[in-house]
């Protein structure tokens, strides 16, 4: 069955390239004629021996229409698309008339001429050509009124009347053709306009996730963590703890570098995300010593996958400045876990002191802030939600110590 549609498939797509979008529903509708005009002639043969009161005859006719259908195939596969409908139409005209004439005449086959200039109106632009196949089938229709064969009465039909119904006919088609078509121009243009509106868009999408990813580097490198990284090297400087300062001082550097590395991707390694989240989390190990633990799960579970740049490493800062900074007794703690799925989602759990409790201290400092680096996030995971058409985004959750941020990431493989 499936070779039998990947067949089907091939024959409905000979001729079609892509260079020839303009072509492509008028090739494909050639070849489904070519492939049922086919199909009816194996249909006949079978029937032939029943009912065809020329049977040798009939069966030469069907094999020169099989040769006419390859030939248009081919024509049709080497981009000759006027040559191809051309010979189409002349062989459908050259059966019609050997059939009703010589081997089924009394059969009415000659009504088909009627059918013929339609069909040509459909496939060929050309005026002259499409003209001259209704004057050939017009005449062609006459002819076995007027044979000295007896086949219809003497005069029953008038040539006069016959021409009026072919222009009458050919007319009425052409008429709606040209109105589809300037039909077809006017969605064209707006199709066209549509497109020009969309790019615009994207456009516009494009400079705001690049602003937004500027605003996300500025939120990993806020002044509150640098400052707290140079005082914290300071400390060790005036404390004679030279090789500790230096430790720091190179991690320190190392962050800034990959920071800023990052900023000219849309898209990074996850391993490069997971390293520099490692190398902030050590800044802080370091800042805060024996009262600070961090714990990452699932990391080796995540492979080979690319995720947006400097997304995750703002939401344990805020972890730590709003949640374990104010955490008075006990070790300060941060887990990290992550998890695949159709998106990467990111459990970021402290055991500091909660969302209501970090709401209640900056009221009282009378801290007015707004965390800069969550609103930047915010905006970009909305940005790439809209695009994905997924389920992208963040909440927070405050739990019985702490609070647990649930991070969904999109990522490419």
């Amino acid at each position: 069955m499936n070779k039998i549609k990947k067949l089907y498939k091939q024959i409905m797509n000979i001729g079609v390239y892509e260079d020839t979008i303009a072509e492509y529903k008028k090739v494909r509708l050639l070849n489904a004629f070519c492939l049922t005009w086919a199909g009816s002639i194996v249909l006949f043969m079978a029937l032939d021996p029943f009912f065809s009161q020329n049977l040798l005859q009939s069966i030469q006719i069907h094999f020169f229409s099989f040769l006419c259908i390859v030939s248009v195939y081919l024509l049709q596969h080497h981009k000759k698309y006027t040559l191809a409908r051309v010979l189409f139409i002349s062989a459908l005209i050259s059966v019609t008339f050997i059939f009703s004439n010589f081997i089924e005449p009394l059969r009415l086959m000659e009504n088909f001429y009627f059918v013929f200039p339609l069909i040509a109106l459909v496939f060929i632009d050309t005026k002259w050509i499409t003209i001259a196949i209704m004057i050939i089938c017009w005449l062609l229709y006459y002819v076995p009124f007027e044979l000295e064969t007896n086949q219809y009465p003497k005069g029953m039909m008038n040539p006069v009347l016959i021409l009026t119904v072919f222009t009458g006919t050919y007319i009425i088609l052409n008429y709606s053709k040209v109105l589809n078509k300037k039909s077809e121009k006017k969605l064209l243009e707006s199709n066209q306009k549509l497109e020009l509106a969309y790019l615009e868009l994207e456009e516009r999408k494009k400079s705001e996730f690049a602003n937004l990813q500027l605003k996300s580097l500025r939120a990993q490198m806020n002044p509150h963590f640098m400052f707290n990284a140079m005082n914290s090297i300071q400390s060790l400087v005036l404390k004679g703890d030279k090789h500790e300062a230096y430790n720091y001082l190179t991690k320190f550097a190392s962050l800034i570098r990959e920071n800023l590395n990052m900023s000219e991707k849309s898209f990074i390694e996850f391993d490069e995300e997971l390293s520099l989240l490692k190398k902030y989390l050590e800044l802080e190990k370091l800042r805060f010593r024996d009262d600070f633990e961090y714990k990452i799960i699932g990391e080796h579970e995540v492979n080979n996958i690319k995720i947006p740049s400097m997304i995750i490493q703002p939401f344990i800062e805020n972890a730590i400045k709003h949640g374990l900074l104010h955490k008075i007794e006990g070790l300060k703690k941060v887990k990290i876990e992550f998890y695949l799925d159709t998106v990467l989602k990111c459990i970021i759990t402290d055991n500091g002191v909660g969302i209501k409790a970090s709401e209640k201290i900056n009221i009282k400092n009378l801290s007015k802030e707004v965390s800069f680096s969550t609103k930047a996030i915010k905006d970009r995971l909305a940005l790439l939600k809209d695009y994905y058409k997924s389920d992208i985004g963040f909440k927070y959750e405050e739990i019985s110590e702490g609070t647990k941020v649930i991070l969904k990431i999109p990522y490419n493989t």
